[in-house]
């Protein structure tokens, strides 16, 4: 008998930095060190059976990301939830964990859409007028190439435009905020990373630090209703 729950969980601080392999790994060894019974593929090269919503960019923090992970055991929730609390790595923690149905359809083809934070310093204060034309005069462009630069085989320009939902900004003196609404998944997926370039080269905007990313939630969409993954 297996059973199959979900798990919403943060990553910040040190973990981070933390590869999506790796990732894996740790929740795979926190597994194993709370004695859970984790399922894992048949085959010469068996792995647990876990998976992940959306890979998370390293450096970027997730504020409420998803995992399914199957047990060899039908376990309440609460008690899959105490075992695996208490031995993450610094900087992973669980915030829910729920049961899910057998064959429920997985995370990543769910998943529509992300939402992201990121915060950098500026060289001078930016008034509402200026942050107000910088963010609309970007959002009213029909197209915006970028090149992703990560793979041989992904290194043609690509038009993210249709995958930016939304963006804004916030200011208070040296310190700009941006939120945005991204498409997420596997298929026309848009990095956080590509949208700031892209709105830095041509928005003028003083940065005077790299941003600091999060991203801040991982949704399906029913038309226009946006849901969290549970």
């Amino acid at each position: 008998m297996t059973s199959s729950y979900r798990m919403q969980y943060s990553k910040k601080g040190p973990a981070r930095y933390i590869s999506h392999l790796d990732l894996l790994r740790s929740f795979e060894r926190a597994g194993r060190r709370a004695g859970l019974p984790l399922s894992f593929t048949q085959g010469f090269n068996p792995h647990p059976k876990i998976s992940f919503a959306a890979p998370l960019g390293v450096g970027t923090a997730g504020e409420a990301e998803y995992a399914d992970i199957e047990l060899n055991a039908d376990l309440p929730a609460a008690e899959v939830f105490r075992a695996l609390s208490g031995v993450l790595p610094e900087g992973l923690r669980l915030i829910e964990i729920r049961s899910i149905p057998e064959q429920s359809p997985s995370l990543m083809a769910a998943v529509d859409c992300a939402t992201y934070r990121a915060v950098a310093k500026l060289d001078r204060p930016l008034d509402r007028k200026e942050l107000d034309s910088a963010i609309s005069s970007f959002m009213a462009r029909p197209e915006i190439w970028v090149e992703p630069k990560l793979k041989a085989k992904e290194n043609k320009k690509r038009n993210i435009r249709p995958g930016i939902f939304a963006l804004s900004a916030e200011s208070e003196n040296d310190i700009i905020i941006l939120e945005a609404e991204l498409k997420t998944g596997s298929n026309g997926n848009v990095r956080f990373e590509q949208v700031l370039e892209a709105l830095v080269e041509t928005g003028g905007l003083p940065l005077k630090s790299g941003f600091v990313l999060s991203r801040t939630g991982v949704f399906t969409k029913n038309g226009q209703e946006k849901k969290t993954l549970w």
